[in-house]
């Protein structure tokens, strides 16, 4: 008798960690990201790169960082002022700053302003700061 309570006592601890396996399983297939959505989605956002720190073609090199994670980068260059300590992810074309806190998202800035200009004709400006090693760790190996 003993056995046998034995045995069933086995079965429901084995079922349990069967049920909780699966259980893992689904939750970690229905919260990742597909990367083609991911792809389509950025690709629909109009990004201006502006180097802000002074590092000779920093902003064609995070350009090529952003265009290969699908960013539409459609203008590059610099800013005026030169010694910004701290990269920035500038929302142009929505007041809810949605384009902004989801690149801002993407590239791991907590940076982000806002300043509305439909004439731009884009989405996002990112303004490229002395810390841009930790924002865009790959940047060195471009060109």
């Amino acid at each position: 008798m003993k056995d046998e309570r034995r045995k069933g006592t086995v079965v429901v601890y084995v079922l349990i960690i069967v049920l909780a396996a699966f259980l893992v399983s689904l939750l970690i297939m229905f919260t990742r990201e597909d990367p083609e959505e991911i792809y389509r989605k950025n690709s629909n956002i109009r990004v201006e790169v502006l180097n802000g720190c002074g590092v000779n073609r920093l902003a064609m090199r995070v350009t090529n960082v952003l265009r290969k994670q699908g960013f539409n980068v459609i203008k590059i260059g610099n800013t005026e002022n030169q010694d910004f300590e701290k990269t920035v992810v500038i929302e142009r074309s929505d007041e809810t700053l949605e384009n902004a806190q989801y690149v801002a998202g993407r590239i791991g800035c907590k940076n982000i302003g806002k300043d509305i200009d439909p004439g731009l004709y884009l989405e996002v400006t990112v303004i490229v700061g002395k810390d841009y090693e930790k924002i865009f760790p790959d940047v060195e190996k471009e060109f």
